[in-house]
């Protein structure tokens, strides 16, 4: 728990200074904590990195499996595992912009990071295929449609502000609502998901 508190946290520094500004310094600052107490957990700048990236694939795991889980069909498994998603992206792990750096891993770390960030993009093009052929989701590419939510998802990263007016719900809720709307092949009439300025 305290080694998933110390990543945690260690995003949000990562996200504010980036991931080539920051430092340990900076980490064990905003957790209270001496640089040596850190060396508990962690090794090394790289290996912290690393474990947030871990992170944000295992939350993404998570989340799809409940979206397999609770969805009656691939649409609505696609909202309610991307919703969930990036409610925690942008909520617990505090607006990773770290996500899209996947270029400062190196070695073996970002060949474990772009396996696991590939499989995860297999498994909604897979949801994606499997809502074309129950019929909740238009006749289109499978992969530009993968494509056009994770862009849409991972974009908010860059704008988002825990500090706006809007939580991390509401975006969450909206957002996939609306992104998903362009695949859906029955949309509502109305959208339901609705923040105000």
């Amino acid at each position: 728990m305290k080694r998933k508190a110390i990543i945690r946290e260690a995003a949000k520094v990562f996200n504010r200074r980036g991931s080539h500004g920051a430092t340990l310094d900076d980490v064990a600052l905003r957790l209270g904590v001496s640089k040596a107490a850190l060396y508990r957990y962690v090794q090394s700048k790289q290996d912290l990195l690393y474990a947030c990236h871990e992170e944000a694939m295992e939350i993404a795991r998570e989340c799809m499996d409940k979206g397999e889980d609770e969805g009656r069909n691939g649409l609505e498994k696609i909202q309610i595992g991307m919703s969930g998603y990036l409610r925690e992206m942008i909520g617990t792990m505090g607006v990773p912009v770290l996500i899209l750096e996947e270029n400062a891993l190196t070695g073996t770390q970002a060949d474990h990071i772009i396996a696991l960030r590939d499989d995860f993009e297999k498994r909604m093009r897979r949801l994606v295929e499997e809502g074309i052929s129950d019929g909740s989701i238009l006749t289109l590419n499978p992969k530009l449609a993968m494509f056009m939510l994770l862009g849409a998802v991972h974009w908010v990263t860059k704008w988002y502000s825990p500090d706006g007016p809007w939580t991390a719900e509401d975006v969450a809720e909206a957002l996939i609502e609306m992104a998903t709307r362009g695949l859906a092949a029955h949309p509502s009439e109305r959208l339901t998901a609705g923040i105000h300025n």
